[in-house]
This record gives structure tokens, sequence and C-alpha cells, in this order.
């Protein structure tokens, strides 16, 4: 039986919803339009209402300064510095509604309007800003002479000033504006309250309509999608049954129609490679059975490895010990014995450098010897670095006196703070410097810089410089490998494991910082510390 395919449902779809957009994007224009108008309405009338105020505020200062005058005419007690000031106030009154009339004109011209009220305002305020400056003398007059002789001439002349202006009476022009003000008012007001009510007319009618719209077109997609959901519905419910000889109808709209001949097809895909998998399966696991003997053998040598490991190193430890403890003990009878006091300056230095040299080479072991968890877990706490490098170099002074290495210190006593582990960086700081002063030739300098690093504000920088044998490029690649030493490192120091450097960069790294070396060969090493600076200290210190 053939089955009939209608046209897309897509099309349908898209057609309605872009009508549907269309209808709200005509009518939230048009609102939009009609708020913004009414908007315009509501700032000048506030425009309005602040002119209407300042020329209210203007008057009414007007009329303190002329009973002031009074006053000061009839000799009644008056402040005599209150006239020059209510003066002032009225010229900064009349400065306030000439800004609010630009403005006022400003926004009529954007809507459009040509008004008569800000060139007669403009000129009231121009005659208004005259009679202010006109009244500086006869105020200072006043002060001058204090209580006239002839108060009515007095005040006459006066008021001839307060109320005249280019043949005007400034009164009543002054009323006529607050008039005009008021009416202004009045009009922007009842012009946004009559917007208000078209957006709200039009935002009812685009809410019906909408609303209308939706519920029609509603109906109308879920009678047409109603009868294939339902059998796209039991197809999925069948197929996750696990009944993939199930087929969905490949009729109804093009979509549906293609959507079920796919799911028709992936169903016969997947029949069949169940079928291949339920052979892979038996196959796999097999192999996985295989794989996992094979598994836990390697695992158990490794095991093994680790634990020879770790005993030998723990040998290695053990051994080592007891040398030191030797050497440490004829340091002591070295002491007690009646020899030179220059004898025993040189044997004690020998000794005690050596012994120092066994206990770093100790503890070098012993790090290799515990696990990287063990190695790498630190107590971490807000501290100064420069302390840890203060007692690094104060450890490692007399090892450059002895190797007559100079050591130049430049430290910057800015406030900085970083996040790190006191001990552990006094290690890495000591691992450094051991390195520089024991590859640095006799009379050598080895340079100590530390402060907030120019590139990073917000990290502290230590850098040790120096003039010693240096590392090739290709060494330099390798340096950081446990147990690596060059043969240039070796001719020039036979002693040493070759995990300092490893170490301290393990331990840099996991209290958030970095540890680089720059170097030439025969032109000495350049190590660098950084580690990120906890509080603004840094950028304080930098300052």
């Amino acid at each position: 039986m053939e089955t009939r395919v209608k046209p897309l449902f897509s099309t349908r779809l898209t057609v309605a919803f872009a009508l549907m957009a269309s209808l709200a994007l005509a009518q939230g224009g048009l609102a939009a339009w009609i708020a913004d108008r009414a908007e315009h309405q509501v700032l000048r009338g506030r425009v309005a209402g602040d002119l209407q105020s300042a020329f209210w505020e203007l008057s009414a200062t007007k009329q303190r300064l002329r009973a002031w005058s009074l006053r000061a005419l009839i000799g009644a007690p008056h402040a005599p510095g209150d006239g020059e000031m209510l003066r002032l106030r009225m010229a900064d009154a009349i400065v306030r509604l000439q800004d609010l009339s630009a403005r006022a004109e400003q926004m009529d011209r954007a809507m459009g309007i040509e008004s008569r009220e800000g060139p007669e305002r403009d000129d009231a305020l121009k005659l208004l800003s005259q009679s202010v400056v006109s009244l500086r003398e006869p105020i200072a007059e006043i002060n001058r002479s204090g209580p006239a002789q002839d108060v009515p001439t007095a005040w006459a002349a006066i008021e001839t000033v307060f109320d005249k202006g280019a043949g005007r009476d400034l009164r009543e022009m002054l009323n006529e504006r607050i008039r005009d003000e008021a009416e202004i008012l009045k009009r922007t007001r009842q012009t946004a309250d009559l917007y208000l009510e078209r957006v709200k007319l039009l935002s009812w009618s685009a809410a019906g309509t909408l609303s209308l719209m939706a519920i029609i077109l509603a109906v109308y997609f879920i009678r047409a999608l109603r009868r294939p959901l339902a059998a796209m519905s039991d197809g999925a419910k069948a197929f996750e049954q696990g009944y993939l000889d199930h087929r969905m109808p490949e009729g109804g709209f093009r979509e549906f129609a293609h959507l079920g001949a796919s799911m028709n097809h992936m169903a016969a895909e997947l029949s069949a490679r169940r079928e291949q998998e339920a052979e892979l399966r038996a196959s796999l696991e097999v192999q996985v059975a295989t794989r996992t003997e094979e598994l836990e053998a390697a695992l158990a040598e490794l095991r093994q490895v680790e634990a020879r490991r770790r005993q030998l190193l723990g040998d290695i430890s053990h051994e080592l010990r007891t040398p030191m403890t030797a050497i440490r003990g004829e340091a002591e009878v070295t002491l007690r014995g009646r020899k030179s006091l220059d004898d025993y300056r040189e044997a004690l230095q020998r000794i005690t450098l050596a012994a120092g040299q066994m206990g770093a080479l100790i503890e070098d072991l012993l790090m290799m010897a515990r696990s990287d968890a063990e190695l790498l877990h630190l107590n971490l706490t807000d501290m100064d670095p420069r302390q840890a490098l203060e007692e690094a170099i104060a450890t490692l002074s007399p090892i450059a006196h002895v190797r007559e290495v100079e050591l130049r210190i430049g430290i910057d006593d800015g406030a900085v703070r970083v996040a790190a582990d006191g001990q552990r960086l006094q290690q890495v700081m000591a691992l450094m410097l051991d390195n520089a002063i024991r590859y640095s030739h006799p009379g050598g300098t080895v340079e100590i810089t530390a402060g907030v690093a120019d590139d990073a504000p917000g990290s502290w920088r230590l850098e040790i410089k120096d003039q010693g044998i240096g590392i090739t490029e290709a060494d330099l690649a390798r340096v950081f490998e446990r147990g690596f030493r060059s043969a240039a490192a070796r001719a020039h120091r036979a002693d040493g494991t070759g995990l300092g450097l490893p170490i301290a960069k393990a331990l840099t790294e996991r209290q958030g910082g970095s540890l680089t070396l720059h170097s030439q060969t025969g032109h000495g090493v350049s190590a660098i510390l950084t580690l990120p600076c906890t509080t603004n200290a840094c950028l304080e210190g930098a300052h």
C-alpha cells in the first residue's frame, strides 16, 4: 500500500512563526517609538518644572534683597554682607536658568518644535542679568553710606534698578516667565499622559492579537503533530525494549517520513550489529582475561623494582651516615688536641666542610628514596621570602669564603609576601646558591638580586648569577633530570649526585613558582626563582 507524503511541515512552521515575529516586531517598534516620545515629554516637563522652580527662587531672592536694601536705608538691623551675597545668589540662579533654557530649546528642536517661549525666555534672562549687574554699585553705596537722610528718594532710585530694565517692568516679566513655564509643564504632562495611554492601548492590543494567533497556531500544530509523534513514541519504546523488528510508519509530513525511514534503517543496522557484538564480546572476554593476567604480572614486577630501589637508597643513606659521624668525631678529637690555633682552624674547616658535603649528599639520597608525594608535602604559609634568602646566604657564606668567591647582594627592601614553606624555600635557595659558589672559579663573584619582577609586577624574583664554568646548550636541556651531571661539571667538581636541581625545581613548582636557568659555556649561569605574591604588597613595594 502506497503512503502519501505531505509537503514539508517545517515550511508551515517557519511561515507561522515568521508572521508572529513580524507582527511582534512591528508592534514593538511602534510601542518603542511612542514610549520614546512619552519619555521626551516627561523629560521636557521636568526641565520646565526646574525652570519654574528656578524663576521662583530668583523672585524670592530678589524680594529678600529688596527687603535688605529697605532695612539698610532706614537704619534697621541688617547684615552688611547679605546684600552682595543675595545679589550673587541671583546671578547664580540666572546662570542656572540660562543652562536650563538652552537644554529646553535643544529638546524642543530635537522634537521638531519651534516655540516662542525660548527667545522670550532668553531675552528676559538677559535683562535680569543686566539688572543684577546694575545692582552691584547701589548695594556697595548702601554699605558705604549707611542709613539715608532722604529714604523715599534713595529707595525710589534703587527700586528703579530693581524693577526696570530696558524700559520694561522686570517684576511683570518675571511673573510672566513663571506663568509660561507652568503652562509648558502642564502641556508636556498632558502630552506625556496621552502617549502613555497610547502605549497602554497598543500593548493590550498587541498582547491580545499575539495571544489569539498563538492559540490558533497551537491548536493547528497540536492536531497536525499528534499522530506522527504518537507513532514515533511507540517506535522508540519498542526499540528501547529491544524489539528491533518493529518498523516506523513512513507516511505523513515529509520530515516525519524521512525520520521513520531513517529509524527503520537504523533498527535493521542495529539488529545486524547486535549479532556481530555477541561474537566480538566472547572474543574480547578472552583477550581481557589474558591482558589482566599480564598487567598483574607487570604490576607485581614494578612493585618489586620499587621496593628494591627504596631498599638500595636506604642502604646507601645508612652507609653514608657512618663516615659522616666518624668525620664529625675526628673533628671533635682534633679540637681537644694541643696544636697551634692555625692547625686547629684548618683542620676544623676541612672536616666541617667535608661533613657538610656528606650531610647534603645524605639529604639528597633520602629525598630520592621518598615517594613524590612525600617529597612535595609542604606546609604553605604567608611569609616574607627574604627571610629564607638571608638564612640561606648566612649558611653558605663560609663556603664562599673558603672558595674565595665574593657574594654581591642586592635585595629590595619593599614589602613582599608569598605563600610558601619556609624550610623548603630556604632549601631551594641554598641549592641555587651552593651551585653558584661551587661551580665558580676562585676569585669569582656571585651576584644575588631579589625584588619585584619588572616583567611581572605581581611576582617576586630572585636571581643568582655566577661567573663560573657555565652550561652548554645541550646540557642545559637536561640539568633538571635526576642524576644527570655534565662532563664539565664532573671535571670541575668530582662530588655531587645530580639531585639538587631536580629537587629544587619540584619544590619550587609545588609552591606555585618557577625555576629557570640561563647560561653560555664559560660565561657562568643565571638561576632565576619566581614566586607569585599573595597580596598587593609587591605592587606597593615596586612603587
